[in-house]
């Protein structure tokens, strides 16, 4: 158990990484896609998807047109609970700086997420104890410009992967995507990876590449990859990739 001295220097330690992690996307602001959907779901009218709008189902296959560099200098951030700044930092304040550090580490390279290459990736990993009390999830955000929004009528949607192994240890594991203004959740759309795996082959237990996410009702300044499991008894390496967020597209 850390002192309070202790605790002080780890929580500044994890908020002083957390805004060098919190990076930008290219820079340029086009907002284009390019590389290859190797790994992850195809990007040519016949990935699997499950996208609501407005709570319901669409029908249809998700085709990505634009990442959110098209919204200018977007962030990335990782937390739990779907809390980002100041609600979470007051949050990881009552845990353990070993607890904060683990969070801290279980997204990596997280801005290959706003990067506009469908190549790169970001990689959850699940860890005994982290999860459980005061986290329920470990999350990955991604933070429009302040003042920006994306419309209704456009997308938040995440594509997302499964490492080969991952879904052996659970595949009741919740995967969310969920959109917020001003921190106030907006719209939300969950599912096992149980569901996901119906978006392969009926009968099989393996989870395909999915584009997963909202057609917007409502405008948005962040959206939330949320990964959580019901029940974790091992360390999980890469348990899930997450390949890109996409606030345009359409359905085919």
């Amino acid at each position: 158990m850390l002192g309070k001295r202790s605790f002080a220097v780890a929580s500044a330690a994890f908020l002083a990484v957390l805004s060098v992690s919190a990076c930008t996307s290219n820079g340029e602001g086009s907002g284009g896609i390019t590389g290859s959907s190797s790994g992850g779901p195809p990007n040519d009218g016949t990935g699997p998807t499950s996208i609501t709008q407005g709570g319901n189902p669409v029908i249809g296959h998700f085709i990505c047109t634009q990442s959110a560099g098209a919204y200018g200098n977007v962030t990335t951030a990782v937390g739990t609970n779907g809390l980002v700044g100041g609600p979470l930092t007051a949050l990881l304040n009552t845990l353990g700086g070993s607890t904060v550090t683990t969070l801290l580490n279980s997204v990596t390279n997280t801005n290959n997420v706003i990067d506009g290459n469908l190549s790169s990736y970001a990689s959850y990993e699940l860890t005994v104890g982290l999860l459980g009390g005061l986290l329920d999830s470990v999350d990955l955000s991604v933070l429009l410009p302040s003042g920006t929004t994306v419309p209704a009528g456009q997308f938040a949607v995440f594509g997302v992967g499964f490492p080969n192994g991952a879904v052996d240890v659970s595949l009741l594991n919740t995967v969310a995507v969920t959109t917020y203004l001003n921190n106030v959740q907006q719209e939300t759309h969950s599912l096992s990876q149980s569901d996901l795996s119906l978006l392969g082959f009926i009968g099989g237990s393996t989870v395909p590449p999915t584009w997963i996410g909202i057609e917007a009702t409502k405008p948005y300044d962040r959206a939330t990859l949320s990964l959580t499991p019901v029940l974790l008894s091992v360390d999980v390496g890469d348990a899930m990739n997450a390949y890109e967020f996409c606030a345009g597209g359409t359905l085919r």
